[in-house]
Order: structure tokens, then C-alpha cells, then sequence
């Protein structure tokens, strides 16, 4: 299945794309903004990106990155724009759009313009290289660098940088991340699949129901002859300590 990743600002019309593009057959995945979708675009091999925004400059910025991006530049991009200027349409060319729909637009020109763009990526991968989109891989399970983790909210993508999650506890096979700006969210991951999946130079487990980010320690406290807590600097509440991670923690902070 041929994987659409769909870049875009009005959200009461996500099901209205899903419905036509899953009807004929893609894969399709919505963002949660442009600024997860650029970072999603750079780190997964989609097949066709469509960029939707709505916004003159915001439409030109998000074309020229993604084709000022070696991950990015040779996917072949769509801009769906409510703006008539010939002269907006132009620049969106030369910026690298492969094509520009204005709306309103008919549907099936919609899947023609991105069935034309597969097919001579696909020419283009017989003649020159299979480096330039894998087909192969999982949109959802093969990051190009393990520094995050790609969650979904609802029907919507978010990428979650590991430098900003805080912390990570257990709530049985799900585990609840807290990130730096207090944002709360649950994954089915276990903490032993954390442990293996975050660097080790930065993560620490504190509990069997415990991992913290290092870079937001605070301080630890002792809380009687062998009991210690641990505060991180955007969370109030402390973290236990359990006796079997304490020497590990003893170790870290003595080296």
C-alpha cells in the first residue's frame, strides 16, 4: 500500500481526504500540525507528501524545506491551495511543488496528479536507484534515527523528541510519558521496551515503574537510612527510589 502523508492546517476536513484517498487505496496519515508533519516527512519514507495550509507564506516555507531536505527532496510533493494567483502557483513550482490544485478541486483530479507522481517515481527507481522511497518499510515502525518516538493521538501523528520527555512510568503493559511542557500522554510500551529504546547515556531507571531524563534532574533527597527521592525540575512531586536502582544511581553520580 502506497503511503500519503498529508501536511495540513484545516482539520474539519481530514476525513473528507481520508475518505478519497483511502478509497482508492493509500495509506493515509494526517498530522497534527506542519511543524510535526516537517520533522515526520524528514524521518519516514512516504510515497507522496500533500501539503495543505491555507497560508500564502506558510505554503512556500513548508515547499522550501521540504526540498531543502536530503530526506525529503525527492518525494514528490502536492500543494492543495485556495489561493488563484498565478503568480503564488509559479513560485510553489520553483520552490520544487511537483503540482498545484487550487481549490476546489475535483477528486479524481486529485488521485490522478498523485497516481502520476508514483508511477514515475516508480520508472525512476528501475532506471536509477531504490534509494529514493522504500516501499518496503513500515510508515510506522522504522525511524531513520531512534532520538524520538512517533505516537498517534486519535487519528492524528506526533513525534516525541527523546530529549523532551522528563520521565516515563509504568501503568501495567502502557506507560504514561511526561514531557517538559507537562504534556501527559499514554503509549502501550512497556518500561522494559523503554529501557531498551532510550540511550542509556541519558535515561536512567530509578523503579521498576520509573525511567528519568538526566538533563532534568533536580536534586535527591534522603529520606531516611536507606531511602532517596529524586525531583526533577518541571514536576513537584518526587520520584522513589528503590533500593535495587539505588546502587546504580550511587555509581552514576560517584564516577
Amino acid at each position: 500500500m502506497k503511503k500519503i502523508l498529508l501536511i495540513h492546517s484545516n482539520h474539519e476536513q481530514d476525513s473528507e481526504f481520508r475518505e478519497i484517498l483511502e478509497s482508492a487505496g493509500y495509506g493515509t496519515y494526517v498530522t497534527a500540525g506542519e511543524s510535526d508533519g516537517l520533522k515526520i516527512a524528514g524521518r519516514y519514507s512516504a510515497d507522496v507528501i500533500l501539503c495543505e495550509l491555507d497560508d500564502y507564506e506558510r505554503e512556500l516555507k513548508v515547499i522550501r524545506m521540504l526540498n531543502e531536505n536530503p530526506s525529503t527532496e525527492c518525494i514528490p510533493l502536492l500543494l492543495i491551495t485556495s489561493t488563484t494567483q498565478a503568480a503564488h502557483t509559479r513560485a510553489a513550482m520553483e520552490l520544487g511543488a511537483d503540482d498545484v490544485l487550487v481549490k476546489p478541486f475535483d477528486n479524481e483530479s486529485l488521485l490522478r496528479s498523485i497516481k502520476k507522481r508514483i508511477n514515475k517515481i516508480e520508472i525512476l527507481k528501475e532506471k536509477l536507484t531504490d534509494k529514493i522511497i522504500s516501499a518496503e518499510n513500515d510508515f510506522t515502525n522504522h525511524p531513520k534515527k531512534p532520538d524520538h518516538i512517533l505516537i498517534k493521538i486519535g487519528k492524528k501523528l506526533r513525534i516525541i523528541e527523546f530529549t523532551r520527555i522528563e520521565c516515563i512510568t509504568a501503568l501495567k503493559e502502557y506507560s504514561k510519558i511526561i514531557t517538559d511542557d507537562r504534556c501527559k500522554i499514554v503509549v502501550r510500551k512497556s518500561i522494559r521496551n523503554w529501557v531498551e529504546t532510550l540511550p542509556a547515556k541519558d535515561f536512567l531507571r530509578i523503579h521498576r515503574s520509573t525511567i528519568i531524563n538526566m538533563s532534568f534532574l533536580d536534586k535527591i533527597e534522603k529520606n531516611g537510612n536507606r531511602n532517596y527521592s529524586v525531583y526533577l525540575k518541571n514536576i513537584p512531586a518526587p520520584f522513589p527510589i528503590s533500593q535495587r536502582y539505588g546502587n546504580i544511581m550511587k555509581k552514576t553520580f560517584s564516577a
